[in-house]
């Protein structure tokens, strides 16, 4: 945590004894702190709306408060006191690109990031070029945090996987619209003319190493967030828990799923969170599964153990909308030697092991999968399901339309 005396603060407030309910929200990937803020107020604001247009009641004495967690989401950065070394001028990545691969090689050992440039500089990569590229790419740090972490990919797998995404993706070159995977106007679905993750049709066929590039911090946020979770947001939950008896709820948007449930698993917790609530969850849809399939030995999903700790049945929303979630993801995070499991998937199914907790819903976890509900349809949670996905495609447009009635709604049922 690099706010201690917020942190603080916080933890003061909550030990003061006179709230009910702690709310802890973790924003998703390329988020600044503007966007961020933003999409808490206006979520907040629109949950106090309804309750208070609907007139819904709330538990006795109800009094609480909500931290929005803050994290380095972003891979693309603004302004000359984030930048790293500068390229030269006319760089055939462009500004955006550039900003991508600066973020890349900062993390890349010293003796590695002048090739690394060399290479994402070129016009366009052979075979030869491109497996130097990905054994470059392989050196960047990954922590596995929770989910469904496997091994880590070879430089040959890594190729592989380009060249058959590019196989399995349409004729269309236009990159599909990949929504930031939460970039945008919080009060609806993303802009799409900020920085986004490339189309895998078109670059795969080329092996552009600009969309590499995007598609590699796709990656690098996804294990920061583990990392987030895990470390910071896990000392900051296990203080809020043991600093009162106030109920503690998580909430979590794309990647901020995976901050909150890293939170949640890391270690011990001295007591259990009261509900949690995943809206568009970019992480694997076995997270919670009881045994990941075709794991040798059998284990269960990275996040398996976070239904014992909380005292309510998960809810996570899952949107046929989601292009972010449905079309690219799977593709973009897995190893060569299990593309044998793509398939065309029935409509609504998982297309391979690693399809989206967000796109698809929860598989393997005795989970139950209903419609989501407007406002005054309560969710039934009294079942044995210690997970309930909400089919959200009739409300939730696009993979950052997480903040409308039916998102505010299932919230309110959780507290309710």
């Amino acid at each position: 945590c690099e706010g201690p005396r917020t942190h603080d603060h916080l933890l003061h407030r909550v030990a003061a004894g006179d709230l009910t309910d702690v709310f802890l929200f973790s924003h998703g990937w390329n988020n600044d702190w503007t966007v961020a803020t933003r999409r808490y107020d206006h979520f907040l604001e629109g949950y106090l709306g309804m309750r208070e247009r609907l007139g819904l009641p709330v538990p006795a004495g109800f009094r609480a408060i909500l931290a929005g967690v803050f994290w380095p989401s972003t891979a693309l950065t603004f302004g000359q006191d984030e930048e790293g070394p500068a390229i030269a001028a006319g760089d055939p990545l462009g500004e955006h690109d550039a900003r991508a691969a600066r973020q890349l090689a900062e993390a890349l050992p010293a003796d590695s990031v002048a090739e690394f440039y060399h290479l994402a500089q070129a016009p366009a990569l052979d075979e030869s070029q491109a497996r130097r590229f990905a054994e470059l790419l392989r050196e960047l740090p990954a922590t596995g945090a929770g989910e469904d972490a496997t091994q880590a990919p070879t430089a040959d797998d890594l190729v592989a996987v380009w060249r058959a995404a590019a196989a399995e993706s349409n004729t269309d070159t236009r990159p599909p619209d990949l929504e930031d995977f939460g970039a945008g106007d919080a009060t609806g679905p993303p802009a799409t003319g900020g920085p986004q993750v490339a189309g895998l049709g078109s670059f795969l066929k080329k092996l552009d190493p600009r969309h590499v590039i995007r598609m590699m911090t796709v990656w690098q946020m996804k294990d920061r967030a583990g990392t987030v979770g895990a470390n910071g947001v896990h000392e900051l939950l296990t203080g809020l828990l043991g600093a009162s008896s106030a109920r503690v709820h998580l909430l979590g948007h794309s990647y901020g799923a995976k901050v909150v449930l890293s939170a949640a698993a890391a270690r011990t917790l001295p007591r259990r969170v009261r509900s949690i609530l995943l809206l568009q969850p970019a992480v694997s849809h076995l997270c919670f599964a009881a045994t990941v399939p075709e794991t040798s030995p059998p284990r269960p999903g990275g996040y398996r153990g976070v239904l014992d700790r909380v005292e309510q049945p998960v809810l996570s929303t899952f949107s046929a909308n989601d292009s972010a979630l449905t079309k690219t993801f799977h593709l973009a995070l897995r190893r060569a030697d299990d593309l044998g499991e793509a398939r065309i998937a029935a409509p609504g199914e998982p297309p391979s092991r690693y399809a989206a907790l967000g796109g698809f819903g929860p598989r393997g976890a005795g989970e139950r999968l209903v419609d989501i509900e407007d406002p005054g349809r309560r969710y039934d949670l009294s079942g044995p399901a210690r997970v309930v996905g909400l089919r959200g495609t009739r409300t939730i447009a696009g993979h950052g339309d997480i903040s409308n009635e039916s998102t505010w709604w299932a919230l309110y049922c959780l507290v309710a």
